[in-house]
């Protein structure tokens, strides 16, 4: 299937994630002419697999099978460890 448009999101992520695509002050504007899964987005952004530990998107909780649509506000929060 063909795609004549370019999927525009922002990524944004919290605690260590900020290194791979920026804060919330600062997200990280990901491109993509084609559809893919939040799993493969981590896996292109050299994301380490299990350091996403939940994905918010429009302030939604969604699963790392979710395909990003054109506008997405995407924020991943690492696992959260404490004393």
């Amino acid at each position: 299937m063909l795609y004549n448009r370019i999927m525009k999101a922002k990524i944004c992520g919290y605690g260590l994630l900020k290194n791979y695509v920026g804060g919330p002050e600062k997200p990280y504007e990901y491109e993509s002419a084609d559809p893919k899964q939040l799993k493969d987005i981590f896996l292109e952004l050299n994301i380490p697999q299990g350091m996403v530990m939940l994905v918010s998107v429009n302030d939604q909780q969604k699963n790392f099978d979710y395909i990003p649509q054109d506008g997405d506000d995407i924020r991943l929060i690492p696992p959260i460890s404490g004393g």
